[in-house]
């Protein structure tokens, strides 16, 4: 049986192999690449059916790929998409703002 101290002694962080990495990260730059043109298109018009899951998905897995700045700003475009009437300025800066920072996974 175990004596309380290797009950209480904290674990040492577990890391993916970095093939997962790899994998994770390969994956998100076509996430970029297929959700981030279609945001941009609000600098040019309405919203697109799929706005919302776009900045949902990007805003979930920037996070994951250490990405915080961008998850956030992408949240914050999901949000902005659901108000009953979303402010076109704030849309603009915010696709903008998101554009550069994902820009290195372009």
């Amino acid at each position: 049986m175990p004596d309380a101290q290797d009950v209480t002694s904290p674990r040492p962080p577990r890391t993916l192999p970095p093939e997962a990495i790899a994998g994770l990260r390969e994956a998100f730059a076509g996430e970029v690449a297929s959700r981030l043109p279609r945001l941009q298109e609000l600098l040019d018009g309405a919203p697109g059916p799929d706005s919302v899951r776009d900045a949902h998905a990007l805003g979930s897995s920037a996070v994951v790929v250490g990405e915080p700045d961008a998850s956030r700003t992408a949240r914050a475009l999901e949000a902005e998409l659901g108000a009953d009437v979303p402010d076109r300025e704030r849309l603009a800066v915010l696709v903008r703002t998101l554009t550069d920072q994902l820009q290195g996974w372009t």
